[in-house]
C-alpha cells in the first residue's frame, strides 16, 4: 500500500528534534488495524522512543513479533511499585507520559478511554487488583493486562495482551502500547523528565 515516511532533524540546544511524518494516514485505519498503514505509526513511534533510549543508554524496549500471536514483555523501572501504579491510573500522569489522552476510572467496570473520555469509545477495566494490576477489554483486540511486582529494589512491569483473533493479531495496538510503556520508563527514571513526544506544529485546517 502507498505511503511515504519523512525524517527531518533540527538541532534545539543540548537536544534534537526529530519530525516524522507519513502519508496516507488516517487515525479511523490505525485504530482499527484494517491496512498494513495503521501498524507503520506504532512501528515508527516504538522506533523512535528505542532510538532515544539508545541515545540516553537506557535499556531498549521488549521486541514486537510479528510472528507470534503470543504479546508479552517485562520492563524493569527504577520507581517504587506504589509510584508506578499511581501513573498508571491516574489519568493526568498517565496522559503525560503516553503523550496522548487517556481517561482512566480505576476500578472493576471502569472507562479506560485513549483520546479522554469525550472521545466517544471507551474500553472497559474488567479485572483490578488495586496497587497490583488492572485488565482491559478493548473488544477485538483482546485483553490488555498489566502486573506489577517488586524486585531488587525496582518495579518489574509484566504486560500481556490476549484473547483476540489469532489469524489477525493487533500488531498496531501492541507496539504503541511498548513505545508508551518506553516513556513511563523515562518518566521515573529521569529527575528532569521531559517527553520524547512534541506536539505536532502542523496547523489543523
Amino acid at each position: 500500500m502507498e505511503t511515504t515516511t519523512e525524517f527531518t532533524l533540527e538541532p534545539e540546544g543540548d537536544a534534537t528534534i526529530l519530525t516524522l511524518r507519513q502519508s496516507h494516514f488516517d487515525f479511523a485505519e490505525a485504530m482499527s488495524g484494517s491496512t498494513i498503514r495503521g501498524v507503520l505509526q506504532t512501528y515508527w513511534a516504538l522506533a523512535i522512543a528505542n532510538l532515544a533510549a539508545h541515545l540516553e543508554g537506557r535499556q531498549l524496549l521488549p521486541r514486537t513479533d510479528f510472528t507470534s500471536a503470543d504479546l508479552r514483555g517485562e520492563l524493569l523501572i527504577a520507581a517504587p511499585l506504589a509510584k508506578v501504579y499511581e501513573s498508571l491510573t491516574d489519568s493526568a500522569q498517565a496522559s503525560a507520559w503516553f503523550g496522548y489522552p487517556i481517561g482512566i476510572e480505576p476500578w472493576i467496570g471502569g472507562r479506560y478511554a485513549m483520546g479522554g473520555f469525550e472521545s466517544g469509545y471507551a474500553a472497559k477495566v474488567v479485572d483490578l487488583e488495586p496497587g497490583r494490576r488492572m485488565s482491559i477489554d478493548w473488544g477485538p483486540t483482546g485483553v490488555t493486562t498489566w502486573e506489577l511486582a517488586e524486585s531488587q529494589g525496582r518495579t518489574k512491569l509484566t504486560f500481556v495482551q490476549s484473547g483476540f483473533d489469532e489469524q489477525n493479531p493487533p500488531y498496531a495496538a501492541w507496539s504503541g502500547t511498548v513505545a508508551g510503556f518506553g516513556e513511563l520508563v523515562r518518566f521515573h527514571e529521569l529527575p528532569d523528565w521531559r517527553p520524547i513526544w512534541l506536539p505536532d506544529p502542523t496547523p489543523v485546517s
